[in-house]
């Protein structure tokens, strides 16, 4: 393999990383959660809630650090509100989780429209200020070190939060009395009611962890990767997340490989864009013609696929959205 090739590969598979941080952190809460038997659809608008509450405290107090501990108390707060309509109210989750959608588009598009225009009529800039995002770490002594130094040594240190909270959650539902207790919640509650557990308490828990990690996995987004903000930026990105738990069949490291695979697929089809504009060969000319759109719903049609072969045999949490009654 050429250098060429060789280095191709490398800024891809980093790409990849790049891309499948923020499903991981997301992922594992949401896996937790559906483990003790409840469904969030409305993981995406508490990322949207994390990009846009990170975003503007970041803009406006020239801390990052404030901007995700914003995105982590934004994500409490969804986490809470679909808890207190899904889990206390015994209300239908998948309601609940629509909803949350609607309002995290309603509540992060009136937030930024307001923000703008009092930046303008103050003559500030909407954009962060300088040092009020974060960077990717990027040690000399890494790049010395074949392939991984370039893909896994330089990356936010979120990543490195993300692949601690997946180890953490794959050793706990393992190993630990807690992650008997949420698998029991969602496959046997009344068990757990017997033996003593609160069940809606518990629950009600394991959806602020959730929303915590969806709402930093938005902080993400907004003010690590590309600082700035979107109406969408999002991009489904939360609705991939509910497919991946579901590919990873409620496994951790099922999750984080769905979810580095979706990031690969993605991180291709962003190449592939830029190769076919820059090579000169009749490969690349074909791809030349064809609508850009086409290259974007590549990872989503590859999430779906693979999720229509995999979610039939799905061994999912028996009580998986079903809300308890004492």
């Amino acid at each position: 393999m050429s250098n060429a090739h060789v280095s191709l590969f490398t800024f891809i598979s980093r790409q990849a990383v790049l891309a499948a941080t923020p499903m991981i952190l997301a992922g594992t809460g949401e896996l937790l959660a559906e483990t003790a038997g409840v469904i969030n659809i409305g993981i995406e608008g508490v990322m949207l809630l994390g990009c846009i509450s990170a975003y503007l405290a970041a803009a406006t107090t020239g801390s990052g650090a404030l901007g995700l501990l914003a995105a982590i108390v934004a994500g409490l707060i969804a986490g809470s509100l679909f808890a207190l309509v899904g889990v206390i109210g015994r209300g239908d989750q998948i309601v609940a989780g629509a909803a949350m959608n609607l309002l995290a588009v309603g509540v992060s598009g009136s937030a930024w429209m307001l923000f703008q225009n009092a930046r303008e009529n103050a003559n500030l800039p909407t954009s962060l200020p300088q040092g009020a995002g974060f960077v990717a770490f990027s040690p000399a002594w890494a790049d010395h070190i074949p392939f991984f130094g370039p893909v896994l040594l330089h990356q936010y240190g979120l990543f490195y939060a993300a692949v601690l909270l997946a180890i953490l959650a794959a050793i706990a539902l393992r190993y630990t009395r807690a992650g008997v207790i949420l698998r029991a919640l969602g496959d046997s509650p009344e068990a757990c009611e017997a033996a003593g557990v609160g069940v809606k308490r518990w629950r009600f828990g394991v959806l602020l962890l959730a929303g915590a990690c969806a709402g930093a996995a938005g902080a993400y987004l907004s003010i690590m990767r590309t600082h700035t903000f979107a109406s969408d930026m999002t991009g489904g990105q939360g609705f991939v997340v509910l497919a991946l738990v579901i590919f990873g069949r409620w496994r951790v490291w099922g999750l984080v490989a769905g979810c580095l695979l979706f990031g690969a697929v993605n991180s291709l089809q962003q190449s592939l864009q830029t190769l076919r504009y820059t090579q000169h060969n009749a490969i690349m000319h074909a791809f030349a013609g064809l609508p850009f759109e086409l290259f974007q719903m590549l990872p989503y049609v590859v999430a779906l696929v693979a999720l229509a072969i995999l979610s039939r045999s799905a061994p999912g949490p028996r009580f998986l959205g079903v809300a308890w009654q004492k």
